[in-house]
């Protein structure tokens, strides 16, 4: 007998197979797939960075002066030896040039394992089996695209799959039901699904952008939120992630100023979190919750798909939940080690995009402007990777990923009532902005954590706390400075 919908609770929201290893090389060539996965401050050390940030001059093109350094604008490629012309009909999940043979042997099975649709146990498909009981997706093509990101909000309230919903409170206690992921589907009409979400759009407010609330109905009425939180998080666009593993802990470290010891406003922080028995610097995901690559594959594998890993051996369930504890699985852990390091070739190997710097003069002049402003306190231009064994290519390159990597408050209108591990529910890391341009072409596409911008100036409008005086710059800049400024944005 069908359970009884409880009324609406409105919150708002401030070893493989031998075959796939010989997968033919041309099968990476013009590669564009979709995957699975799943702020502000410091410096990268560059000689173009300062602990300041300077006042903004009224000049769209201002002299450079000893508090207003001229930035570095000799570009190199994006994303170094991983860089790829831009296609914007395609920008993302293409496979770096160059690869080399050796390689092959796990970014050709990671793809098979990212474009695959994977089905529950025991039906026949032992390499893609295993998902659910309950999960929010049975394919990574069901939330990430290769042109960027997929759309969220349909016009009558529904939600796409491209959105999932994070459970907790300001103490990081996750839902004692629901877990610290709320999961929307199950792999058979017997189970029911945790609950669905809606969404409404809230007006805008003095300087406050439209907004968005969701609407969460529980599948069992006995089970509601009660004072948890739910916070939505849409998926990004995935570009040159292996670089970003690859970003030396000391690099990230240096750059940290917790107690903002330089008076810039700006505090940005490590997010320490336990990884392999150790503390590392947290850098993957939005409130930088994972320490590495691998183990943010494993976390998505494991919440968004329901599939177990040697990472997180454990269902995607709580005690209280026992159809996960009871119901067939696929193998223990059903994603194997190999297949796990597989996806994480997979995504090392990703390339990025080049710079569209169109009329490099006002390029370079929303380059200087984007320091002016102070947007590089946080979205730090420059970094440069360490060396790695697997993927030589990778080893030493500087890149423009526009992250520090570190969490920052930013304020009360994006706290989410959602802390999670050592991440306040006010605090964020900084996301990447490479390949931002070629995700904003796209009139549907939404920016910030759950989504809830519908513009890149909605985005900055929102920022508050180490970023409020960064807001408050920008929305001193001329109308012909903003649109300088937004043209470099949509060129990186």
């Amino acid at each position: 007998m069908p359970l009884r919908a409880k009324p609406s609770t409105i919150l708002t929201i401030s070893p493989l197979s031998v075959a796939l290893l010989n997968i033919a090389r041309s099968t990476l060539l013009g590669l564009s797939i979709t995957m699975l996965l799943s702020g502000c401050g410091g410096s990268d050390n560059s000689d173009d960075n300062t602990s300041s940030t300077p006042s903004l001059p009224s000049d769209p093109n201002p002299p450079t002066t000893p508090d207003s350094p001229e930035v570095d604008t000799d570009w190199q490629p994006a994303g170094g030896n991983a860089t790829i012309s831009a296609d914007v009909s395609r920008p993302f999940l293409q496979i770096m040039p160059n690869l080399p043979s050796s390689a092959l042997g796990g970014v050709s099975p990671g793809r098979e394992l990212f474009i695959t649709q994977w089905t529950p146990a025991n039906e026949g498909r032992a390499l893609f089996d295993g998902v659910g009981p309950l999960f929010n997706a049975n394919a990574c093509t069901q939330c990430h695209s290769a042109e960027g990101r997929k759309p969220v909000y349909a016009a009558d309230g529904a939600l796409s799959d491209a959105i999932l919903f994070r459970l907790g409170d300001q103490q990081g206690l996750a839902h004692p039901y629901y877990g610290e992921q709320m999961q929307h589907q199950s792999i058979d009409p017997s189970i029911a699904p945790e609950g669905s979400v809606r969404y409404a759009m809230t007006a805008t407010h003095d300087d406050t952008p439209a907004g968005v609330q969701f609407n969460f109905t529980p599948t069992d009425p006995n089970q509601p939120l009660g004072n948890t939180a739910i916070s939505g998080r849409i998926s990004p666009q995935l570009v040159g992630m292996g670089l970003l593993d690859l970003i030396p802990e000391a690099n990230i470290i240096a750059a940290a100023d917790p107690d903002d010891s330089n008076k810039d406003g700006i505090s940005g922080r490590v997010h320490w979190v336990d990884e392999g028995m150790q503390q590392h610097v947290g850098r993957f995901g939005w409130k930088a919750i994972n320490a590495s690559l691998r183990t943010q594959n494993a976390n998505a594998m494991s919440q968004d798909m329901g599939l177990t890993t040697s990472v997180f051996m454990d269902p995607n369930c709580t005690v209280n939940q026992p159809i996960c504890w009871t119901a067939a699985n696929g193998g223990s852990p059903e994603v194997s080690d190999s297949s796990l390091d597989a996806v994480s070739d997979f995504m090392t190997a990703l390339a990025v995009p080049e710079r569209r710097t169109g009329d490099l003069a006002t390029f370079n002049k929303g380059a200087n402007l984007f320091a002016q402003v102070g947007c590089a306190g946080c979205h730090t231009p420059k970094q440069k990777t360490g060396d790695s064994s697997r993927f030589p290519l990778l080893s030493q390159q500087t890149i423009y990923p526009y992250t520090d990597l570190l969490l920052h408050d930013m304020g009360a209108g994006l706290d989410d009532g959602v802390k999670e591990k050592n991440a306040e529910s006010y605090e964020w890391r900084t996301p990447p902005l490479w390949g931002i341009g070629i995700v904003a072409r796209d009139p549907e596409a939404r920016f910030l954590h759950d989504g809830r911008a519908n513009s890149l100036t909605e985005a900055i409008l929102w920022h508050g706390g180490e970023a409020e005086a960064v807001k408050t710059r920008f929305k001193q800049l001329s109308a012909t400075q903003k649109q300088t400024l937004l043209t470099f944005l949509n060129g990186i």
